[in-house]
C-alpha cells in the first residue's frame, strides 16, 4: 500500500478528526480500492467527497447500519473500505451489522470510532464513547487500535488497511500532544515502552499518554522509579509487555479514557489472573456510570481525574507515601 508521507504535513496542531480527513483522502488517491463510506459524518472530519477520485467516496446519510452493511458488501467485492462516525455510533448503533456482516464474516474493514471517551464534551451522554472498547473488543478477530498522537494514528491506520480482518480505530477528542516523530514504534508488536519501573509501572491507551508522562518525569524528580508503556493496539494486547511491567515493580496502573469496566484494564487484570501475577493493579479510567453533567473536554478530563497531578496522586498512594 502506498503510504502518507509525514514531511509533507505541515500543520499538526489540530484534532485528530481534520488530520483523518487529510489523511484518509490522501490514501485513497493513491489506493485505488479504498472506499471511504460515511453516514453523514465526512463533514466532521473536515472532508466533504474526493475531488479527484469521488467514485471511492459513499455517503449513506443518517444511517450507520446502511453504512456497515454497504461498506462490508464493498468488502466482499475486494475492496478496503473505511467507516467514519463518532464512536459510539460507529460501534454500538450498528453491533449487530458489525457483528454478523464484518466480523463474523471475517471481513477485511477499518471502522473508524471519533472522540472516544469524553471527547464530545458539550454534546451530551449520546455522543460519549464511554463503552466502546468493551463493545468492539468482544467480538473474535476483531483488532483494536487507539493512537495516542497523530503519528500514530496515521501509522495505524495504514496499519489497519494492511491488517487481515476487521481493524476499530479509535480516536479521542481534543488536540493530541506531539510524541511520536515517525511510524517505526508501530510496524510491529502491540506496545511502547518507556522505560521499566521498580515502583511503578503505567501502561496507557490513547493521548493520555502525555499527561502520564509528565507524571512519570514528576515522580522520577522525587527519586520513584517508573515506567510507562503505550498499548497502542489494545486488541490483541502485548501479553509479554503486561507480565514484564507487573513483574518489574510493586503496582501496575492502568490508564484510559473509557469505562474501567471491560476497557483496557479489564484486559490487563485478566492477563495478570490467568498467569497467577500478584501484583496490585488500579485501574484508572472512566467511572461505572453515565455522567450527571456536560462540559468542555478539557473540565471533563479535569473533572475524571485525567490530569499528571491525578496520575501522581495515584501513584504516590499506591506505594505508601501519601494519603488521599
Amino acid at each position: 500500500m502506498n503510504r502518507v508521507d509525514l514531511s509533507q504535513i505541515n500543520n499538526w496542531d489540530i484534532k485528530f478528526r481534520p488530520m483523518f480527513g487529510n489523511i484518509i483522502k490522501e490514501l485513497a488517491e493513491k489506493n485505488k480500492d479504498i472506499v471511504f463510506v460515511v453516514a453523514d459524518s465526512a463533514r466532521a472530519c473536515r472532508c466533504d467527497g474526493f475531488e479527484k477520485c469521488p467514485e471511492q467516496f459513499v455517503d449513506c446519510g443518517i444511517a450507520e447500519q446502511n453504512m456497515t452493511g454497504v461498506a462490508a458488501g464493498l468488502a466482499r467485492g475486494g475492496k478496503k473500505p473505511v467507516t467514519f462516525a463518532f464512536s459510539p455510533f460507529a460501534s454500538e448503533r450498528c453491533f449487530e451489522q458489525i457483528r454478523v456482516d464484518v466480523a463474523y464474516s471475517e471481513l477485511d474493514m477499518v471502522i473508524v470510532g471519533s472522540e472516544g471517551g469524553i471527547g464530545m464534551g458539550t454534546q451530551g451522554v449520546t455522543h460519549f464513547g464511554w463503552e466502546d472498547i468493551a463493545v468492539m473488543s468482544s467480538l473474535p478477530g476483531m483488532t483494536v487500535f487507539c493512537p495516542a498522537d497523530h503519528v500514530a494514528m496515521i501509522s495505524l491506520l495504514e496499519r489497519a488497511l494492511e491488517t487481515k480482518g476487521p481493524v476499530y480505530l479509535r480516536m479521542n477528542g481534543g488536540v493530541p500532544e506531539k510524541i511520536y516523530d515517525d511510524r517505526k514504534p508501530f510496524e510491529k508488536g502491540g506496545a511502547v515502552v518507556y522505560e521499566k519501573g521498580t515502583d511503578i509501572n503505567f501502561i496507557v491507551s490513547g493521548p493520555l499518554l502525555s499527561e502520564v508522562q509528565k507524571a512519570q518525569k514528576e515522580l522520577k524528580e522525587e527519586g520513584i522509579s517508573v515506567g510507562v508503556a503505550d498499548i497502542f493496539c489494545i486488541k490483541p494486547m502485548d501479553e509479554r509487555v503486561v507480565l514484564e511491567l507487573a513483574g518489574a515493580s510493586k503496582a501496575l496502573i492502568t490508564v484510559e479514557e473509557h469505562t474501567v469496566v471491560n476497557g483496557m484494564g479489564s484486559m490487563a487484570a485478566n492477563i495478570l489472573a490467568a498467569h497467577g501475577c500478584g501484583c496490585i493493579l488500579k485501574k484508572i479510567g472512566l467511572p461505572d456510570e453515565y455522567p450527571h453533567t456536560v462540559s468542555p473536554y478539557r473540565d471533563m478530563l479535569k473533572e475524571y481525574g485525567f490530569t499528571t497531578r491525578d496520575f501522581v496522586a495515584a501513584a504516590k498512594k499506591i506505594i505508601g507515601l501519601k494519603e488521599g
